[in-house]
């Protein structure tokens, strides 16, 4: 028997060619091609990790204390992939594709995966063809429970999970999955980190939010301790305050939207710092499909204003900007529409959990956000200039984050108050530097900073 070992995903297995003394961190070989010892084929090996992951793995269950989102190990700032035909991938028995995507997952360090477990249900829709994923199948079920104990238990990713569509569906049939799910959530609680009722319920099978709250409840009657949202119904105008409050029951201590798409990049950018900005209607939010990265023919991403001003380096700082106005961000590109390649060929892919990290871990449990117009002067750092944005996140104890934004240009921008920290460039340049007042802080504008301190 020819045996060896090797590191996959971190932990160093056996591989072997036969299934004696196989435990589940066995690799067999059946014909050639890697298998998991639990019968799952085991996909590409991902590389090494490197010493020190940008974003560790969540530890324990995501949860939410009333400021700041956190697991086992205290404040996280967590980072999700969108991978919405993911499921149905798996399910068709594309397993190598999905391997691969977990794969370039945790080797960029990102949280969790956000997917969608139904579509083509019942109703066809035409951009899907005669693709579909029924989570009311038994058979379906039970694949779907591997895919999230391998995305879990093999790769270290956490699971954000949403119908992807319920026209047509009889609420028998809709009730029997919550029920499902209600059991394995129960069964294997750290599997999942937010599980939504339907995606953009408006325009998929449920306008009534009464209607999907019901059915969340049957899973949350079962796992109260898990976060839960009901749906982004209106996509990207899900942020409007109207629909904020309509599907965000009492209960819910956090928001869940779909972030807007319209403008340039700055103005998309800024929506972002509005929806935490001022009377919020929860002091917290989810932002679980921004505006997202179309390249090179793959131009999954729609209804977006602008697509070809997202760059690798703007789309990093605006996933932290996200992070730092207090809202969960979720990477978005073509890919995560319908998965046709490597997300590790994605602008922004590598980029966005490594800016990410440079940000404190409890930054959304920061006591103050203010922009740089005149009506915070005494309180902002750097004053806003033009269309040149300058948003800030304030600590009590004298940290200070900021995120500097706006069209190309050259920027001279008053400074306020004395601070001093790490300057970081979304492509990876890094300065130390010091801002003192009564003087100006000059920024040649092509990406945008963010800049992580605190006050002297």
């Amino acid at each position: 028997m020819r045996c060896s070992t090797k590191t996959w995903d971190g932990k160093t297995v056996t591989l072997q060619n036969h299934p004696e003394q196989a435990d589940r961190n066995t690799v067999l070989y059946v014909g050639g091609v890697p298998v998991w010892a639990s019968g799952t084929p085991a996909g590409p090996a991902p590389p090494d990790p490197p010493s020190f992951w940008p974003l560790p793995p969540l530890e324990g269950l995501l949860r939410f204390d009333g400021e700041t989102f956190l697991d086992d190990t205290g404040p996280r700032v967590p980072l999700f992939l969108h991978a919405g035909d993911l499921a149905m991938c798996w399910v068709e028995g594309q397993e190598a594709l999905v391997h691969q995507a977990l794969a370039d997952a945790r080797t960029a360090s990102y949280s969790g995966i956000r997917t969608w477990t139904s579509i083509n249900w019942v109703v066809k829709h035409p951009f899907w063809g005669d693709r579909s994923l029924n989570p009311s199948n038994s058979q379906t079920q039970r694949r779907l429970a591997v895919l999230f104990r391998v995305g879990t238990e093999d790769y270290g990713l956490q699971w954000h999970i949403a119908l992807g569509d319920a026209q047509g569906v009889s609420r028998e049939r809709r009730d029997g999955y919550w029920r499902w799910l209600a059991g394995l959530v129960d069964a294997r609680p750290t599997w999942f980190a937010l599980i939504e009722g339907l995606n953009e319920s408006y325009g998929t099978g449920e306008s009534d939010p009464v209607e999907v709250e019901r059915m969340v409840q049957i899973c949350r009657d079962v796992n109260p301790d898990h976060l839960y949202a009901l749906s982004a119904a209106e996509g990207q105008f899900s942020e409007e305050r109207d629909e904020l409050e309509k599907w965000t029951p009492s209960w819910m201590r956090h928001t869940y939207h779909h972030a807007y798409r319209g403008g340039h990049w700055w103005d998309q950018t800024r929506h972002a710092f509005s929806v935490a900005y001022g009377d919020p209607v929860r002091r917290n939010g989810w932002s679980g499909e921004p505006p997202g990265i179309n390249w090179d023919g793959y131009n999954g991403v729609s209804s977006m204003d602008y697509p070809e001003e997202w760059t690798a380096s703007r789309y990093a700082l605006y996933l932290a900007h996200t992070a730092m106005c207090r809202q969960v961000p979720t990477y978005f590109c073509s890919h995560g529409v319908k998965l046709e390649g490597r997300f590790a060929d994605a602008p922004g892919f590598f980029e966005a959990p490594r800016l990410i990290a440079r940000l404190p871990k409890d930054v959304m449990s920061f006591d103050q956000l203010c922009h740089g117009g005149s009506s915070w002067s005494g309180d902002r750092i750097l004053a806003a200039v033009d269309e040149c944005r300058v948003d800030h996140a304030l600590a009590d104890d004298g940290r200070a984050v900021m995120t500097i934004y706006g069209p190309d240009g050259l920027f001279d921008l008053p400074i306020e108050r004395r601070w001093r920290g790490l300057i970081y460039n979304p492509s990876g340049d890094v300065v130390e530097r010091t801002l003192e007042p009564r003087q100006t802080y000059s920024l040649q504008m092509t990406s945008g900073q963010l800049l992580v301190g605190r006050l002297l």
